[in-house]
């Protein structure tokens, strides 16, 4: 049992584990080889490795992060992107972890950054096959994300999570998304929430907050966001969202770093 936790406490290989098994599930289920996904997991383990040479100058070692934001990319953009589109996301999801930083820390979430630059770059929609694309096998997408809700757990980001997915379902009955007709409906609900996006893209480490009551408010935040947009028609509104939020906690730290410091160095 104690095996099974320490599995589960790295967010990294849990993460990876399970998209690709999705991703597996639903390739199989639309009999076509995602083509595109194989080169975003390579294209952006290969440039996250040659980034990590230049700029960090370690020792190299396996890109969990890049090989993640591959999986996101090449999960969510559609099966057929054009190559170029595919390795255009890869570029901004690596360059923009190792360059686009405040405090030392990244602003954005690599692969949502990716995504939205290019898909919109080549006017491809998110398609987020992965993760719906189940086929012959229903409800495979509910007990997956039970585990990726433990590997929130184990990596300190169930806050994060849980208050979005939460405020999204009293939001998808506020607007009429969904229906409220009793038990059926809540079955519908279950079955429709974003886990994909809230325990894989919302809670990603580096640019969640750590502290819970920071996670909360993140994670409500994002929701509010992200329905504000659907309702109005906006294009991508779960990248839209997330970004904006990425941004404004980016913005938060750094202002809560610089009043630390000027405490510091005020006279005493």
């Amino acid at each position: 049992m104690r095996g099974l936790l320490d599995f589960f406490k790295s967010m990294y290989v849990v993460t990876i584990a399970l998209t690709l098994a999705l991703s597996a599930i639903a390739s199989y289920n639309s009999r076509v080889f995602p083509a595109s996904f194989a080169i975003a997991v390579a294209a952006c383990c290969i440039l996250d490795l040659l980034a990590m040479k230049l700029f960090v100058k370690k020792g190299l070692k396996f890109p969990y992060s890049g090989c993640i934001s591959g999986i996101i990319i090449g999960s969510l953009a559609p099966i057929d992107a054009p190559i170029a589109a595919i390795l255009t996301g890869a570029l901004v999801a690596v360059v923009s972890k190792h360059l686009v930083k405040l405090k030392s820390r990244h602003v954005f979430n690599p692969a949502t950054l990716g995504l939205l630059v290019s898909l919109s770059a080549f006017r491809l929609g998110d398609v987020w096959w992965a993760a719906s694309q189940t086929g012959d096998l229903p409800g495979i997408i509910v007990p997956l994300s039970l585990f990726l809700a433990i590997a929130n757990y184990r990596a300190g980001k169930l806050m994060v999570s849980l208050p979005f997915l939460g405020v999204v379902s009293i939001l998808y009955f506020a607007t009429g998304a969904i229906e409220f007709s009793g038990f059926s409906s809540l079955a519908v609900l279950i079955s429709s929430l974003p886990y994909y996006f809230a325990f894989i893209m919302l809670s990603e480490p580096k640019t969640s907050p750590n502290m819970p009551k920071e996670q909360i408010v993140f994670g409500i935040t994002v929701a509010l966001a992200y329905t504000a947009l659907e309702v109005s028609g906006v294009t991508f509104p779960f990248f839209i969202a997330l970004l904006a939020g990425n941004l404004a906690y980016a913005l938060y730290r750094n202002s809560l770093f610089s009043a630390k410091q000027a405490r510091a160095n005020a006279p005493q």
